[in-house]
């Protein structure tokens, strides 16, 4: 094992099939069935919510998380887990989901519309751009990144005129979401990339090495990239030739640093922490043995001082001596010693 390898802080089985997850710094959100749970950083259970139908997006902002369930969309208080109003519901149900820089929430339904709330959930307006697969991320403050349903890019303008844009022609046969500015996108060739997108096409974009990943999610972390295929392997980006494959399941999510959280369909979940916290868990973990060794070694003592005591008043004085000699009672030995040799006098 080397120092530089992720490990599995905990692990749990959940009831129900897991619809979504979202990693919340160092606890967790899981969706199992209709139920919102919330763990902290030990896998403890601290709140749990029940819908009606099942949970199958989860979205947060670092104090509400936006839940679609069924048809609709409910705001959770993320301390508590206590609902924010009595959520919204449109024809068909929603896509996706995801949080305004400014506050406030977009998602888009399964027909053409986005609709925009406050942080709140209330709801302010709603657009028409067409029928969007995923909403991938913000490029600025009003301009959402988004792939349309032919798999091209969109840039979409939310303010002023509400324009939008193809960044580009290339149709995507899967893309990432947009993590600090960063994205991953699959060719219909089956070749990935990471580029840097702005709203008139990229930066740069760049092959990643490797042939045969075929990318279902993908997070990142301090270290970069890791992506979950669609074997259920977890895999760092870029694969090299030693490329570690570790079986995590079909969901993933992470905390942008160093914690990812990983789901099968059927309940298992993972939290796993990089390699930093391996080593501060490593630590904490010997400290809690020296100090639990110190600790029986103190009550062994304790027991061995009373049966010396108990030898010496039943007047078993070399078994006394043998008992103090062990714990270094020199005194206690040397005043045992003298007791024996006057009685043998």
């Amino acid at each position: 094992m080397t120092e530089e390898r992720w490990e599995i802080a905990w692990s749990h089985q959940v009831e129900g099939r897991v619809g979504a997850i979202a990693c919340l710094g160092e606890d967790s959100l899981i969706a199992a069935g209709s139920v919102v749970r919330r763990l902290n950083a030990d896998g403890d259970f601290l709140w749990r919510r029940e819908f009606s139908f099942d949970v199958y997006r989860l979205e947060h902002d670092g104090t509400n998380v936006a839940v679609l369930a069924g048809t609709a969309f409910f705001l959770l208080d993320l301390a508590t887990g206590e609902p924010l109003g009595e959520g919204r519901a449109v024809a068909g149900g929603f896509r996706d989901v995801v949080s305004r820089p400014g506050g406030g929430w977009l998602l888009s339904d399964r027909g053409d519309h986005i609709h925009l709330f406050n942080r709140r959930g209330r709801g302010i307006r709603r657009l028409r751009p067409g029928p969007l697969q995923k909403m991938i991320g913000w490029l600025d403050r009003e301009i959402l990144l988004a792939q349309d349903d032919d798999g091209c890019l969109r840039a979409l303008r939310l303010g002023g005129d509400d324009a939008q844009r193809r960044i580009e022609t290339t149709r995507w046969s899967w893309v990432s979401r947009l993590y600090r500015g960063r994205l991953l996108v699959q060719h219909v060739d089956g070749s990935l990339q990471e580029g840097v997108p702005n709203p008139f096409g990229w930066d740069r974009i760049d092959r990643i090495p490797g042939d045969g990943l075929v990318p279902i999610q993908a997070a990142w972390t301090g270290e970069g990239w890791w992506a979950l295929d669609v074997a259920g392997d977890l895999i760092r980006l870029p694969p090299g030739d030693d490329v570690e494959r570790r079986p995590a399941g079909d969901l993933l999510s992470s905390n942008h640093a160093d914690r990812m959280l990983s789901a099968t369909r059927d309940g298992l979940i993972r939290m796993w922490i990089g390699p930093h916290l391996v080593s501060r868990r490593k630590l904490l973990f010997e400290e809690i043995a020296s100090g639990e060794i110190r600790r029986l070694d103190w009550e062994q003592r304790q027991v061995i001082f009373e049966a010396a005591r108990d030898a010496e008043d039943s007047g078993m004085i070399s078994r006394a001596i043998e008992l103090y000699e062990s714990l270094g009672r020199a005194e206690d030995v040397r005043r045992l010693i003298s007791i024996r040799e006057g009685a043998d006098v």
